[in-house]
């Protein structure tokens, strides 16, 4: 698991700039709804000291943030 989420992160990075393109044109209650899961994930992941997991989640939130703060 911890192996497939250090491939998830590398993908999430390298493709960020079009994830967050395609997210800032999602409604806000989409985006909130999405933040808020992975804050969820990221607690669970937290606790059970999954770090690879909790780092792609984190760069998940940071990427859905990012999103927000652009809609038009």
């Amino acid at each position: 698991m911890r192996n497939n989420s250090n491939i998830k992160l590398k993908v999430a990075l390298e493709n960020a700039e079009s994830y967050i393109e395609e997210m800032s044109t999602w409604d806000d209650k989409k985006l909130s709804k999405h933040i808020d899961l992975f804050r969820e994930q990221m607690q669970m992941a937290y606790k059970h000291g999954n770090n690879a997991t909790f780092e792609l989640l984190v760069e998940y939130e940071r990427q859905t943030i990012i999103a927000r703060a652009n809609k038009e």
